[in-house]
């Protein structure tokens, strides 16, 4: 028995790939190199701002980074540091999509985790947390924030964070990519983009990928009508 195996509390971030099996089985069925050239460049830019731990398999990525803020000693708040990390996962889903046309989903969460990085070894009450939130939960290309980060956080107004209409808070994009009026101008960008891949899905889309096309489009629609110059001081 290895006694010296104990839990750790740790952030843990977890995501994937939406339509991963749509990918292999149709978009790119006969170019797997595509499917490689994805994957990789996903998991290079998984590497956060701060260090941490990378567990990579398949479509799926697991970030395991430490609670206390990195620069403390120098002012950096708990909610300053979360922020970093959320800008980094709104970075990948923003570069992802618009290499690709490739949606990012998954969850954030603090908890108990043991794990062996060399090893691939990783289990622990926190990874059934971000499982279970990004499986269950997460459904469209969102990335949520778990209870036990979201009741740390005091005020979520100026982090890059909304509530959803279910309750859930999630990192979004396009609250981290426009801050002022001028920068709308990434969201038509971005919705074209969106648009051209509801195009290639044709006449009989799978109804799951569509579903998660359209409620990207539906939030970039709301934040459009949004009138930022409001809210600045």
């Amino acid at each position: 028995m290895d006694l010296n195996c104990k839990y750790e509390k740790k952030i843990l971030v977890f995501f994937d790939v939406l339509g991963f099996k749509d990918m292999v089985q149709r978009k790119y069925k006969d170019k797997p190199e595509m499917i490689k050239e994805i994957l990789s460049t996903m998991h290079v830019l998984s590497s956060p701002s701060y260090t941490s731990e990378l567990i990579i398999f398949s479509d799926s990525v697991i970030n395991i980074l430490e609670i206390k803020p990195k620069y403390s000693e120098h002012g950096q708040t708990f909610a300053d540091y979360l922020n970093v990390i959320f800008n980094d996962i709104a970075t990948i889903q923003v570069n992802m999509f618009g290499l690709y046309g490739v949606l990012i989903r998954g969850s954030i969460v603090i908890g108990d985790i043991y794990y062996e990085v060399e090893n691939n070894l990783l289990f622990g009450p926190a990874l059934v947390d971000a499982y279970e939130l990004e499986s269950k939960y997460s459904i469209y290309p969102r990335f949520l924030i778990g209870k036990s980060i979201v009741d740390k956080i005091s005020d979520v107004e100026w982090l890059d964070v909304t509530e959803d209409v279910d309750g859930h808070y999630y990192i979004d994009v396009c609250k981290w990519l426009v801050k002022l009026e001028p920068e709308k101008q990434h969201l038509v960008t971005l919705k074209s983009k969106i648009v051209e891949e509801i195009n290639m899905l044709g006449d009989k889309p799978n109804l799951g990928v569509l579903s998660k096309y359209k409620w990207f489009l539906n939030k970039i629609k709301d934040r459009e009508k949004q009138d930022l110059r409001k809210n600045r001081t």
